[in-house]
């Protein structure tokens, strides 16, 4: 009788903790929107279509309306140009005297790798496409007032605030928590649990997170139509023979192919995001 091979399932599993650990280290991917159904085979951009809106009239009773321009449409683009890759080889009878399974060691840090890196583009988008910028040149820790001016802005831009963020960086936490608008319990919404990775409370009603990756004295109030992202190819490992680590030696490659780009733009800038300083 010929012995159980367990190769797919083993593939399947490996395959899974990939996208499983991409995914948790991408962790400002749930705060832009994903269009990686548009991402089709051939496709090196996405465009995200856009119209403008019609202004409504007073008619007279008996008069004749003016018909309305006609609606302008434009689209956003995402270009489809971040095809990113980690490689790396193994020894396997260096494994072999070790005492932690390398491969899957490696490869979560791999993973982790490429979610820090979408972490990176989603964090260049917000900083190039924010239409607010409240500090400018001159950095300053986060106050009440940046809150509500940021606040006010995505409100201005008819932003969903039940889908808006405040992200911040480590160092911004002390000054967050200094603030009494956020550790008082009346302000921080319905006192629901954190949602996210990083959420540590609520301040006007929005999750309020932090982020190692931004920079110092850094914040974004952003929502999730404000950018985009999408995945052309999904986060992807394969193996295969390298001799020149001995007989058992392989080379494992993970990649992953998307885009990130900014939404709702107007000169190159949304509505949808503020940040606190250039």
């Amino acid at each position: 009788m010929a012995a159980n091979v367990l190769t797919n399932t083993k593939a399947d599993l490996i395959a899974a903790l990939v996208q499983r650990e991409l995914l948790e280290r991408a962790s400002l991917v749930p705060f832009v929107t994903n269009y990686s159904s548009l991402a089709v085979k051939g496709a090196k951009q996405i465009e995200i279509p856009k119209l403008s809106s019609f202004t409504v009239q007073s008619r007279a009773f008996g008069a004749a309306a003016t018909e309305n321009a006609a609606l302008t449409d434009s689209t956003d683009v995402i270009a489809l140009n971040q095809n990113n890759i980690v490689l790396f080889g193994y020894d396997s009878h260096d494994e072999m005297q070790s005492s932690i399974d390398y491969m899957t060691a490696a490869i979560s840090r791999a993973s982790a790798a490429h979610g820090r890196e979408i972490n990176s583009d989603i964090l260049a988008t917000w900083t190039s496409t924010a239409a607010l910028n409240i500090n400018a040149g001159v950095p300053a820790d986060i106050t009440i007032d940046d809150i509500l001016d940021m606040r006010e802005f995505l409100i201005a831009g008819f932003a969903d605030m039940t889908k808006s963020y405040l992200v911040i960086a480590a160092d911004q936490e002390k000054a967050m928590l200094k603030l009494p608008e956020f550790s008082r319990y009346d302000y921080r919404g319905n006192g629901a649990s954190p949602i996210v990775n990083g959420q540590i409370g609520f301040v006007y009603g929005v999750p309020v997170v932090i982020n190692q990756q931004v920079a110092a004295q850094q914040a974004f109030m952003v929502n999730t139509e404000g950018s985009g992202i999408a995945f052309q190819k999904a986060p992807m490992v394969a193996e295969d023979t390298a001799l020149q680590y001995g007989t058992g030696g392989r080379q494992v490659a993970v990649d992953v192919l998307y885009g990130v780009g900014g939404l709702q733009l107007s000169g190159g800038a949304s509505p949808l995001i503020a940040k606190l300083k250039n």
